[in-house]
């Protein structure tokens, strides 16, 4: 397979950037990497570190504001919301809306957030208590409720509101009553995601969907699409596409990683200031250190941008025994 054509790098950073605002969390998602290991000691992003690093970057076009934690648990984040706004066109975060209260909604409507995506993953108290590891089904179907009338009765057709799905054959059943669910709540996207999977927890091979699906688990895609449609919701997927697409797989594994542009488009800094190739290789790596491509606490982004690490990662990746991270993250999960 010919690697597709890459972005210069050198003297040019990057125009997207993940900003881990925080890695502690109120979820315990039996499907995510915190609640098994931990990886970093806890820390926050404050917003003098934001502008630090932000400020090294002439053209940002997007900045994402998660990763390993949620966002609301930073209690600089709307400060940081409002001063990316000033320089960045489009800033968005997931989040479990857990912490969503009335006053911390309307000051997320008020910084001009572009999206706000609500991980939930299921439609009933059970599967999600299952899922997320906590009891907050009804807290956060309500915190989204009174979001969204919030944005009616401001006048404000931001954030962008979306509710994200992991299918995996844990909830997968649920899918299509998630979209009524979004119905209900009058909001107008949905998005399922795929399963990364890493043995801990419910994130194992056995619960994954991607590549393997079952004619059951095919109609409820289906059903899932239609009611969507129906209720005028728009319904998306990992890999820009319709969740049975997404899901279903191509079936070459054939140099899996290689269609990837993110060790040339973007960087991912952790709370604690550590660069990293993206966010989903901390999700897939066996070698966490070696992830780590330099420190934005203690070195100008472009030093490490054009360094010899990311250098070396990239080249390693464009071979046949490419870092770690990507060779899991395409079989575990696939871009």
């Amino acid at each position: 397979m010919t690697p597709p054509s890459r972005p210069v790098v050198v003297g040019t950073l990057p125009r997207s950037l993940y900003l881990e605002t925080t890695n502690r969390c109120d979820s315990k998602c039996q499907t995510c990497i915190r609640t098994f290991t931990t990886l970093e000691q806890p820390a926050d992003l404050t917003l003098e570190r934001v502008r630090t690093i932000v400020d090294q970057f002439p053209g940002l076009d997007r900045v994402v504001l998660h990763g390993i934690g949620e966002p609301l648990l930073n209690p600089e984040i709307f400060d940081i919301v409002a001063y990316l706004k000033k320089r960045v066109s489009s800033v968005l975060f997931n989040s479990d809306a857990i912490g969503l209260t009335r006053a911390r909604a309307i000051r997320l409507i008020e910084t001009g957030l572009d999206e706000y995506r609500v991980s939930m993953d299921a439609a009933t108290a059970a599967t999600f208590r299952k899922l997320r590891g906590v009891d907050c089904f009804e807290r956060v179907t309500a915190n989204v409720a009174r979001l969204v009338a919030l944005q009616r009765d401001m006048g404000r057709t931001s954030p962008r509101v979306s509710l994200w799905f992991t299918a995996s054959r844990a909830n997968v059943e649920e899918l299509p009553a998630f979209v009524n669910l979004a119905a209900n709540l009058a909001v107008a996207e949905v998005y399922v995601q795929r399963l990364v999977f890493n043995g801990l927890g419910l994130a194992t091979e056995a619960n994954a969907l991607h590549g393997k699906l079952r004619e059951r688990e095919q109609a409820l895609l289906t059903e899932a699409e239609a009611l969507a449609t129906r209720h005028g919701i728009a319904m998306r997927a990992s890999g820009l596409t319709t969740p049975l697409a997404s899901l279903h797989g191509s079936g070459d594994t054939a140099r899996h990683w290689s269609g990837c542009q993110r060790p040339w488009t973007l960087a991912y800094v952790t709370a604690n200031g550590n660069v990293l190739p993206c966010c989903i290789s901390p999700w897939v790596a066996t070698d966490y250190s070696r992830l780590i491509l330099g420190n934005a606490f203690e070195e100008r982004f472009e030093a490490i941008w054009d360094g010899e690490r990311y250098q070396r990662f990239r080249t390693d990746f464009e071979s046949d025994s490419p870092p770690d991270a990507c060779r899991g993250c395409g079989l575990l999960w696939s871009i």
